[in-house]
């Protein structure tokens, strides 16, 4: 794990662990929700539509496109945020570290199969790190390009007692794949611009085939 991820996660007051929730969460949701089937009937596989690269849209003064080519995944680039990708994961990182993005995309079957609503109250409800599970508003639709929704929360970090206000969007591209975002940011501290460009940055994201 990189050094910048630990300092990152000492100033934020959240463990390192949560950085990469989203992705590992919405992995054992799907394998959970798949089970055994005592019968051996076949299934037919479902139609999967051909994934083709889906163009950024045009971006605000100052965002620049990033694109994680292993992951798939396009996104406008907040000014002065940092960018990486880390195979199938994408993180963005504001200027003061107070606010982080991080973003898994995915293209099974299991993950189609969920509703969008469903994916985003799940993977809030299964969020560790916390002294409580992190209490979340109802799902409500985000408005993107592909179906989307969100789901947001507080919670307070179990070993620094600081609040964090937490925000998951699910989107799926129809028959293609499913992005999950998770923002964390510092409820503490005034992180209300930064988190309104983590959703600019959020509504931009586009997905392509990966190689």
């Amino acid at each position: 794990m990189q050094l910048w991820m630990s300092a990152l996660a000492r100033k934020q007051h959240v463990p390192v662990d949560i950085w990469f929730l989203s992705l590992l969460s919405a992995g054992a949701l799907l394998i959970a929700g798949c089970g055994s089937d005592s019968d051996e009937t076949e299934h037919a596989e479902p139609e999967r539509a051909e994934e083709t690269l889906d163009k950024l849209p045009e971006l605000e003064r100052g965002y620049e496109e990033f694109v994680n080519s292993d992951a798939g995944v396009a996104i406008g680039r907040p000014p002065g945020w940092k960018a990486q990708a880390r195979g199938a994961l994408t993180t963005l990182t504001a200027p003061d570290e107070l606010v982080l993005v991080s973003i898994s995309i995915n293209r099974t079957d299991d993950a189609l199969d969920l509703d969008p609503d469903d994916f985003a109250d799940q993977t809030a409800a299964a969020l560790e790190g916390f002294k409580d599970p992190v209490m979340t508003a109802e799902p409500k639709e985000f408005e993107h390009r592909y179906e989307g929704a969100e789901v947001r929360g507080k919670g307070v970090v179990r070993n620094t007692g600081v609040g964090q206000t937490v925000q998951v969007i699910v989107l799926e591209r129809e028959d293609v794949a499913v992005v999950t975002a998770v923002v964390f940011a510092n409820s503490e501290r005034n992180t209300s611009a930064a988190a309104k460009q983590a959703l600019e940055a959020i509504e931009s994201l586009r997905s392509r085939p990966p190689p």
